[in-house]
């Protein structure tokens, strides 16, 4: 329990960086998806559950934020979450290659499925424009983020997962 309240308060700080910080530095020239991030992170090492769970929240406050479709960031990232948690098994989680294709896989689908609620539905078609002016830079930042916070998202989780199975191996608790 305490493992997923200081996940959550991780995914808070995430998406304020995301939505009140990183947008008035100059410096970067797209706001990286930071959210997006944390929950392929979270999915990637701890499977489709949290994935799920982790989508559903960090989805749930960017539609109650600025969601102009109900509930439509939260349906994506839930599914996102679920597609990256497949892999938790099969890939060892220490290394930052897979991780990085699958945050850069993500975002483009993310991209791709934004607009076309958000743009090509009304009629605005320039998706070249869209592509080499908003989705391509959004995934390189997104990426360079990605190299930095992955590494911390993972000794985070894991340490208070190695806490949680020593809770789990004493004689005084059961499951």
């Amino acid at each position: 329990m305490k493992r997923k309240l200081i996940l959550f308060l991780i995914l808070f700080l995430f998406f304020l960086l995301q939505t009140a910080v990183l947008p008035f530095i100059p410096a970067l020239w797209a706001v990286p998806n930071l959210l997006l991030i944390f929950v392929v992170s979270i999915a990637f090492m701890q499977g489709t559950t949290e994935g799920m769970t982790t989508g559903f929240l960090a989805g749930l406050l960017v539609d109650l934020t600025y969601g102009r479709i109900p509930g439509f960031t939260m349906v994506v990232y839930m599914y996102l979450g679920y597609w990256n948690g497949r892999y938790a098994r099969i890939y060892f989680d220490e290394d930052v290659k897979v991780p990085l294709l699958l945050v850069t896989v993500s975002d483009f689908v993310y991209s791709i499925i934004y607009y076309v609620a958000y743009f090509l539905l009304r009629g605005r078609t320039n998706f070249g424009g869209y592509l080499v002016g908003v989705i391509l830079p959004e995934i390189v930042s997104t990426l360079i983020f990605t190299l930095i916070l992955y590494h911390l998202i993972y000794r985070i989780n894991h340490s208070m997962v190695e806490v949680e199975k020593k809770g789990k191996q004493s004689l005084w608790i059961r499951d």
